[in-house]
C-alpha cells in the first residue's frame, strides 16, 4: 500500500469518527433540550396574586397600577379584585381567597387577634384627616345633639372608634345615644328612619349632603386615629418576599404619578372604581409615600406611629370584646419591603 493511500485511508477514518462524534453531541444536545423543555413545562409559572381593594381614596392608585401596567413593569403578577363593600373583602381574606388587602389598621388587629401571625402590613397607603365623616340629618346642629339619637357604624370597627371619639370630645357616652350596626354604604339611605347620623365616607358623604344631611364630626379631629394599610398573608411574605417587594415599588409608582398628573390619574380612577372623575379626590387623606412609610413604622406612643395607633385600636378592641387579648403588634408590623 503506498503511503498515499493509507494518508487516504487514515483521513476517511478520521472523517467518520468526526462526524459520529457530532452526530452524538447533537443528539445529547437536542436530549438536553426536549429535557429542559419538559422541565419547564412541568414547573408552572405562579400564579397571580389576589389583592383587594375598595373605594377609598387612599386605595386609589391601585387603579394607576392595572391601567399603566405598573406591576408587570416591576416584574410581578398581580390580580386586583376590586370591592364595591368594604367589609365583603374582609372574610375573603380571612378564607384565602385573596392574597393581599388594603383596609384600616384596626381590622389588621381583629384578623390577628382571630388568627395570631396569619398576616404582616407591610405597607402604609393614608391616613384619614377628615374623609371620615359623622353625617347627621338637619334637626341635629352639633355632635353634642347626638344625645337620645340613633348612630349608625360598623360596630366594633374604627367606624364605632370614631363614633365612641365624637361622643367624648362632646362629654358624651355610648349610653347616651342608640348604635346601629350600619356600613358607611348604607348610612344615606338609613337616614332619617333608622339612624339619625352615621359613619360613612365619600362617594357616600356625598350622597348624604345630596339628602340635605350635614357633616357633624370628621377624623380631622382625631388626627392618626385610622391609617389604612396594606397586609398580606404570612405565607405569601414567606414564600414570595420578592413580589411583594415589587407591589410595593409599583404602588409608590403610581401614588406619585397621582400626584404628578392629577387630571388624568382621575380619569383613570373613575373608570376603574365606577365613579365620575368629579367625585374623586384625595381631600381629608393623607397619603403616605416611601417617608411618610419609614416614620410610620417607627415606634412611637402617639398616633403619628402605628404602635400609637395600634394601641389605641387595641384597647378599643379589647373594650368592645372585638378582641380577648392583645395582638404582638411588632410581630404583625414588617417594615422589611420598605428598605
Amino acid at each position: 500500500m503506498t503511503e498515499r493511500k493509507a494518508m487516504k485511508i487514515m483521513k476517511k477514518k478520521y472523517f467518520m469518527k468526526t462526524r459520529k462524534a457530532s452526530c452524538f453531541s447533537l443528539v445529547v444536545l437536542l436530549a438536553l433540550l426536549v429535557t429542559a423543555c419538559a422541565n419547564a413545562a412541568a414547573t408552572p409559572e405562579r400564579p397571580p396574586l389576589k389583592v383587594a381593594w375598595s373605594l377609598w381614596p387612599g386605595y386609589y392608585p391601585m387603579a394607576i397600577t392595572i391601567e399603566q401596567g405598573l406591576f408587570a413593569k416591576h416584574g410581578v403578577a398581580i390580580e386586583p379584585v376590586f370591592y364595591t363593600n368594604y367589609a365583603t373583602q374582609l372574610p375573603d381574606f380571612q378564607a384565602g381567597k385573596v392574597d393581599g388587602v388594603f383596609f384600616t389598621l384596626g381590622d389588621a388587629l381583629l384578623i390577628d387577634g382571630d388568627s395570631p401571625d396569619s398576616l404582616r402590613v407591610v405597607l402604609v397607603t393614608d391616613n384619614s384627616a377628615g374623609a371620615d365623616v359623622i353625617v347627621a340629618t338637619t334637626d341635629i346642629a352639633t355632635a353634642a345633639d347626638v344625645r337620645g339619637k340613633s348612630v349608625g357604624a360598623n360596630l366594633g370597627s374604627f367606624g364605632e372608634l370614631l363614633v365612641n371619639n365624637m361622643l367624648q370630645a362632646n362629654g358624651l357616652t355610648p349610653g347616651d345615644v342608640t348604635l346601629v350596626n350600619i356600613g358607611p354604604e348604607g348610612v344615606p339611605g338609613a337616614m332619617p328612619d333608622t339612624i339619625q347620623a352615621g359613619h360613612t365616607w365619600e362617594p357616600f358623604t356625598s350622597e348624604a349632603r345630596a339628602k340635605g344631611y350635614h357633616v357633624i364630626f370628621s377624623s380631622a379631629e382625631t388626627p392618626g386615629l385610622i391609617p389604612d394599610v396594606v397586609a398580606f398573608h404570612t405565607s405569601v411574605i414567606q414564600e414570595r418576599p420578592e413580589d411583594v417587594r415589587a407591589f410595593i415599588a409599583a404602588w409608590f409608582e403610581a401614588l406619585a404619578y397621582w400626584q404628578a398628573n392629577p387630571t388624568e390619574s382621575n380619569a383613570i380612577i373613575a373608570k376603574h372604581t365606577g365613579l365620575k372623575p368629579e367625585e374623586v379626590s384625595a381631600e381629608g387623606v393623607k397619603l403616605f409615600n416611601l417617608a411618610d412609610n419609614t416614620q410610620a413604622f417607627a415606634r412611637g406612643t402617639d398616633t403619628t406611629s402605628l404602635y400609637g395607633s395600634g394601641q389605641v385600636n387595641i384597647e378599643f378592641l379589647i373594650g368592645t370584646g372585638g378582641l380577648t387579648t392583645a395582638p404582638e403588634i411588632e410581630r404583625l408590623l414588617d417594615p422589611s419591603f420598605l428598605k
